[in-house]
Order: structure tokens, then sequence, then C-alpha cells
């Protein structure tokens, strides 16, 4: 999967812009939480079950938009 921080530039939907705006909202079930998103927009930091992991950006956007 291409990394958001390629791909915003080219198709324009500012999917990095909609994560930091997301911060601190929930997802899937009220379970998870995004805390983070990286200075390039590559990685979020996601709060699952009460443990804090790091995973893609373009995962964190699927869960929250698509």
């Amino acid at each position: 999967m291409i990394n958001l921080s390629v791909s915003d530039p080219i198709d324009g939907f500012d999917k990095i812009g909609e994560l930091r705006n997301a911060i601190g909202k929930t997802f899937d079930g009220e379970t998870n939480r995004l805390i983070w998103v990286s200075a390039d927009g590559d990685r979020c930091h996601v709060e699952k079950d009460g443990r804090v992991v790091s995973e893609p950006s373009w995962l964190t956007w699927n869960r929250l938009f698509f």
C-alpha cells in the first residue's frame, strides 16, 4: 500500500488532515482511539484495548472513514 504522505499530493483528498482532525475519536466499537499522527503522516498511534500500538496511517484512515 502506498503511504498517505505520497498519495495525498497525488489525489488531493488530504487524508492526513482528516486523521489529524480525528485525534481523540474512537472507532471500531469504541475500543480503539486515535492518539497521534506522525509529522510525515505515515504512522499513527492508536489505543487498542488499553494498549498503545503504532500502525500505518492508511490502515487507521480506512478504519475511521471507509
